[in-house]
């Protein structure tokens, strides 16, 4: 349910004083160790219970309201997320949501009254939200609409363009006409009164553009089969849709991102004629892509904008390459963030700002060793001031560091990786656990890995090094790293994995005695594979929701993949996966259920009850093929659970079992 609900701040400190000349260091520096020996450092972090690490934060996504006097942000609350606002000007804080079988999975100011927020059960490995609503609520908890519901269909909606004014209504894309493709509507929150405005729709249609007058100009559709989308674009409000292009998952593509100020000119990501898309400038009169705005070396450049309505104008572009970054096109704020790095040294501190206005800001400073915390900043009355830490109970002197770096696949290609090394350690011969991603075709890791799952921080706490790699088929990287892994599950895929550990143990930082695979999903399916393709290299896997079958993965017609993929015949199951009418033999002999005889180590399997992406079915599989063939399996199946436990006693007992499992087999 909803409500109203004042909380106690017993345990946390909620706004430190005012720094009121300059930038001044961060009342909340972080705790140190103290004089105690590298061997008691490296002890202590081993004695972090599970429990710590895996908590849930204690504020976390915090965002100004668009006048900059009000906070919101997730906190935790009845064993599930919930919303709270804060106050600046009375330095108070309300809990507006309560709910006890749903998370608050985002939000949005609608202005500077109201909020717009979805309701998730759960999330799967990958980080995807379960859907299952959305409200609108005034800050102080009043005037609650439920807007799940939309003229009795069941809808979720995204607010794509937010009110500038003190009005309640906001541009959404809706299913509100058809289940699987969205329109534009313009939604009053208070009423839950709605307008088509996209009644000509090009058709079937998964993503919209709006232009800065809230016209719907440009439009991603799917076409027939799903396999390639086109971009659509209208001149101006009464003109007709045009294609401009038609593309699949690693083309070259054109993908709109947003209108600039003059309505004219389009932001777009583009790998035309390159390997990693970067942000041009797109004239939707000549048809043609304008100047490049920025482009990085390592990575895909394809979002970021931080674009201001009241200056028209774009401020700066943030990405995430080995660590998170912004490149300010804005001098006042490229002066901001070197005088906010240079006090909050060795951190990343990110600057947001409520709507338009510039002067009242909000900073995360983090760190890969440092959860974060939220800072205040006015530039009327410059200061620093601290509002609270998002996991106060982690010790950045405890916690390990992390590090990019990449290596050389057996036939030349460079694969992306982080490397995490447990603190106390001189990083040289030890334990390695390989965190194979799920996807494949995402990014799965970035220089930063806090919120609910730091896999990466708590596995080193144990002891064991951590390497983290963007195999081929990752996404993030260019087109040549993911184009490479086409047709490649269980093949060069799996030996860029392979590569990586031969990699850390020639460097002397990996013991080759002791390694083992841990993964979700694909990864799962990817530390099966490895074992069974490198049986005398892992001495234990760990596989959670794991792909199993390559054979019946579009065939299990109650999955939720049956709904995207369309069968046997399907053209992005050829082109990524295999053909099933052709290549039969090559799918069996990459689907480890087939392959249980070779694998030597012990497994721990885990498998959610009600996970319709990867079925039940397909960890039965693997359980009853290894048992048949005498291995050891540490089987357990997560009753309520879909793809990826998200209850908190679940999670908790997940990770529990892995450390006594890999302590067992790498200690």
């Amino acid at each position: 349910m909803l409500m109203r609900h004042k909380i106690a701040t017993a345990g946390l400190t909620l706004f430190a004083s005012v720094l009121a000349t300059g930038i001044t260091v961060s009342a909340f520096a972080q705790e140190k160790i103290g004089q105690i020996t590298v061997e008691e450092v490296r002890l202590k972090a081993r004695q972090i219970p599970v429990e710590t690490f895996f908590k849930r934060p204690e504020f976390a996504g915090m965002i100004l309201s668009p006048k900059g006097n009000r906070l919101a942000a997730i906190v935790p609350f009845k064993g599930r997320d919930n919303l709270v606002v804060i106050d600046l000007a009375k330095r108070t804080r309300n809990l507006i949501t309560s709910f006890d079988s749903r998370d608050v999975a985002n939000f949005q100011w609608i202005n500077n009254e109201r909020l717009l927020l979805r309701v998730a059960d759960g999330r799967e490995v990958s980080g995807a939200a379960n859907y299952r609503g959305q409200y609108a609520i005034n800050w102080d908890g009043t005037e609650v609409r439920d807007l799940t519901v939309i003229n009795k269909r069941t809808v979720s909606m995204d607010m794509i363009q937010r009110s500038f004014d003190d009005s309640p209504e906001i541009i959404v894309t809706m299913n509100e006409r058809t289940r699987d493709n969205l329109d534009v509507y313009k939604l009053d929150t208070k009423t839950a009164r709605f307008k088509l405005l996209t009644f000509d729709s090009p058709g079937e249609v998964n993503s919209w553009v709006v232009d800065w007058n809230g016209v719907p100009r440009v439009a991603t559709r799917t076409e027939v089969g799903g396999f390639s989308q086109s971009i659509w674009i209208k001149s101006d409000a009464s003109s007709k849709w045009e294609k401009i292009g038609t593309g699949s998952q690693g083309d070259e593509l054109i993908v709109p991102i947003s209108f600039d100020f003059d309505n004219k000119t389009i932001y777009v990501a583009s790998n035309v004629g390159r390997d990693k898309s970067a942000i041009y400038k797109y004239d939707i009169t000549t048809k043609k892509l304008g100047d490049l705005v920025f482009e990085h070396p390592l990575i895909d450049v394809n979002g970021g904008l931080i674009l201001n309505r009241e200056d028209k104008k774009l401020l700066g572009i943030a990405y995430s390459a080995e660590m998170p970054s912004v490149k300010w096109f804005d001098p006042a704020l490229e002066a901001l963030q070197k005088q906010l790095d240079a006090t909050l040294k060795g951190k990343i501190n990110s600057i947001s700002f409520g709507g338009d206005q510039r002067k009242k800001m909000l900073v995360y400073s983090y760190s890969p060793r440092d959860p974060g915390e939220y800072i205040f900043y006015d530039a009327e009355n410059p200061g620093l001031e601290p509002i609270v830490k998002t996991q106060p109970w982690l010790n950045a002197a405890l916690m390990s560091e992390r590090k990019f770096i990449k290596y050389t696949a057996r036939d030349g290609m460079e694969i992306p990786a982080w490397v995490t090394i447990p603190v106390g350690s001189n990083g040289k011969n030890l334990p390695l656990v390989v965190n194979i991603h799920g996807g494949p075709w995402v990014r799965g890791y970035s220089g930063v890995e806090w919120g609910s799952r730091p896999e990466a921080q708590f596995l080193a706490s144990r002891g064991y090094l951590v390497l983290e790699p963007e195999p081929r088929a990752s996404n993030g990287f260019g087109r040549k790293l993911l184009n490479a892994g086409q047709r490649q599950y269980g093949l060069s895929m799996q030996d860029d994995i392979t590569d990586g550990v031969q990699y850390l143990i020639k460097e002397g930082m990996a013991d080759k005695n002791k390694v083992c695979l841990f993964g979700a999903s694909y990864g799962g399916y990817a530390t099966l594979m490895g074992l069974a393709k490198e049986p005398d290299m892992f001495k234990c896997g760990v596989a959670t929701v794991a792909l199993v079958d390559l054979e019946t993965y579009i065939t299990i017609n109650y999955a939720d993949y049956s709904d995207r993929f369309g069968g046997a015949d399907d053209p992005y199951f050829k082109k990524w996966v295999g053909d099933l009418k052709t290549e039969k033999q090559k799918l069996k002999d990459a689907s480890p259920n087939y392959l249980a005889s070779r694998i030597k180590a012990p497994i721990m399997l885990s498998m959610g009850s009600d996970d319709r992406r990867v079925p039940l079915i397909q960890g039965e599989k693997m359980r009853d093929a290894l048992r048949a063939n005498g291995k050891s399996v540490d089987w357990k199946v997560y009753l309520g659970e879909g793809h990826g436990f998200n209850k908190d006693e679940n999670r908790l007992d997940f990770y529990n079992r892995a450390e006594k499992f890999l302590a067992t087999n790498l200690d």
